[in-house]
């Protein structure tokens, strides 16, 4: 026998006969808000416990939701609940059972275009939020979600397409494009990752070394568009759209520092929006006893007369002006000035530079992934030769291109130290993911790609080969090693950029002589001379006055500056 009645919230306890046993304080807040703001939809279900009071034996959640709501004030410790009393006890599992186990939840495109629906009656995104008990960060993506092309809501509705894929095409609101990556992509590389490279391609994310130099507030100002989207996790979601504005500000942005270089009286000045590494430039230096910094050093004006000056944008965006070039075309200008000798710093061990130099291997390999064309004139360079000439040439290139890989696990003892590490392994299980798991149906799927993805997994698959670990028994003449130099010359490798020594990783473990070394070369004063210092001390006190200063050891220097 069962009767309706209202029961006061403090007779209400949870039951043992209730069969929910997981996911019991899962979205409780969001259900107490709902409720606060709807109502209670549902009655609970009760069995008296013969002790006046009740135990609920379905709707456990419901009954922790009016609990918070009664702890934080919104409701009176007695008010009134609506239940369902059930007399016979050896029904109540059965009860339970049934009202978890025959319902069914919403499909989550249903819950984005309710959602939509209210925003569509004039409700505020926060209020949305607020009746809920999720964040308006929430509300966005689900109406994000809301306004992705009616077709591939239906294939989602259908279970054609997953809920990951949704999120990766609503980085745009764009109908005619989201189907039309769908449409162009095959099978094989529908995943989220590919539909959203597909749908920004055209685009230049916010962290592009010219949106950086640009400047979004510059970029927003010229009337360019940004496209956001809500569902990166990383927090730097946003494209730039219009590349040609974004092109002409980089420019015009140039040619006014340009001007102010040229101001100084060099004989030339250019600026490379994309950098030339193919001109190779002689180089003037400041006089001995300046401290290098070319903004403020003084050049003399003979060389004034004969140099000139480079301005390029760095990866991070900030204007790098290199003051002294000479010009190939000025070669039989008077030679350059010789850099002022300073004193030279220990050998570093040779197990140190094998370290070094697995973090520029790992960053090189990082850096030719992500640049198809410079790996695929790689490729073809190291398979040419050893195609058409005599050997030997095999150590001719650092791809080693028949499938050997260098562990680079086994040279590095702080991993941490170079991010490129971490970056490479995302590549490696980023393509994992993509590719088939059987490797006999490698060869069809292969065939299935359009050229731009096969070009993007030759990339990968010659950055995995790239060796130039220089190995104790290494010259640091040989071809392996200078045309690893070459190739990053091309690449633009910054070390700077994927290298941040530490105490624990680097300065701490090399001798006081060596670190001296260092800072004479850096130009810093360390204080680290007296012989009463602990070997970490010493370490510290050098870490810091190197800190910012944008000194590098020898194995990760540029070739020429090396």
């Amino acid at each position: 026998m069962t009767t309706i009645q209202p029961i006061p919230l403090n007779l209400l306890i949870p039951s043992k006969a209730n069969v929910r046993r997981t996911g019991r304080k899962d979205g409780i807040r969001e259900l107490a808000a709902s409720i606060a703001t709807h109502g209670l939809r549902q009655n609970l279900n009760v069995t008296p416990d013969g002790n006046g009071r009740f135990a609920v034996v379905a709707g456990g959640r419901r009954l922790a939701a009016l609990r918070l709501l009664a702890k934080g004030g919104t409701l009176a410790s007695d008010h009134p609940v609506p239940c369902l009393v059930v007399m016979d006890v050896e029904d109540a599992a059965e009860i339970s059972l049934a009202e978890n186990a025959m319902r069914l939840d919403m499909h989550p495109d249903d819950a984005c275009a309710a959602f939509m629906a209210l925003i569509d009656k004039g409700a505020a995104v926060e209020d949305v939020a607020a009746r809920f008990g999720i964040t308006p960060a929430t509300v966005q993506r689900r109406l994000r979600l809301a306004r992705v092309s009616p077709a591939l809501r239906s294939c989602f509705r259908a279970g054609d397409v997953s809920l990951e894929q949704m999120m990766a095409f609503a980085v745009t609101d764009d109908h005619a494009a989201q189907e039309a990556a769908w449409s162009e992509l095959s099978q094989w590389n529908r995943d989220p990752s590919s539909i959203r490279a597909h749908l920004t391609r055209e685009t230049v994310r916010c962290t592009d070394r010219l949106a950086r130099f640009v400047g979004l507030d510059a970029y927003l100002a010229a009337g360019g568009c940004i496209l956001r989207d809500l569902f990166d996790r990383e927090e730097n979601g946003s494209y730039l759209t219009d590349r040609p504005l974004l092109l002409r500000l980089a420019g015009e942005k140039l040619a006014a520092a340009m001007e102010q270089v040229r101001a100084e009286g060099w004989k030339w000045v250019i600026a490379e929006a994309e950098p030339d590494y193919d001109t190779r430039y002689g180089r003037i230096y400041p006089s001995a006893g300046d401290d290098d910094d070319e903004e403020t050093a003084s050049f003399a004006p003979e060389a004034i007369a004969q140099a000139g000056a480079r301005l390029r944008i760095a990866h991070d965006g900030a204007l790098e002006v290199t003051r002294g070039l000479i010009h190939p075309d000025d070669a039989e200008s008077p030679s350059p000035s010789p850099r002022p000798e300073k004193p030279r710093n220990a050998t570093l061990p040779a197990t140190m530079v094998a370290e070094l130099t697995a973090h520029r291997t790992a960053a090189l390999r990082v850096e030719l992934a992500r640049q198809p064309a410079a790996a695929l004139a790689a490729t073809v360079h190291a398979l040419a030769l050893l195609l058409f000439y005599p050997a030997p040439v095999r150590g001719r290139s650092c791809l080693t291109l028949d499938a050997e890989r260098e562990r680079l696990a086994r040279h590095v003892k702080a991993c941490d130290d170079c991010p490129a590490h971490h970056a490479f392994e995302k590549l490696a299980r980023q393509w994992g993911d993509m590719l088939p798991e059987d490797p006999a149906m490698l060869f069809d799927w292969c065939l299935a790609q359009p050229q731009a993805v096969l070009l993007d997994l030759l990339a990968f698959v010659a950055a995995v080969s790239v060796n130039a670990v220089q190995d104790k028994h290494d010259q640091p003449e040989n071809g392996r090693l200078a045309h690893a130099d070459r190739l990053a010359a091309h690449l633009g490798l910054d070390m700077a950029a994927w290298w941040q020594p530490t105490v624990e990783g680097f300065y701490g473990r090399l001798p006081r002589t060596v670190l001296a070394g260092f800072t004479a070369e850096a130009g810093v004063h360390a204080a680290i001379a007296r012989p009463t210092l602990k070997k970490l001390e010493v370490a510290q006190r050098v870490a810091k006055a190197l800190d910012g200063s944008g000194w590098l050891p020898a194995p990760l220097r540029p070739a020429d500056a090396a």
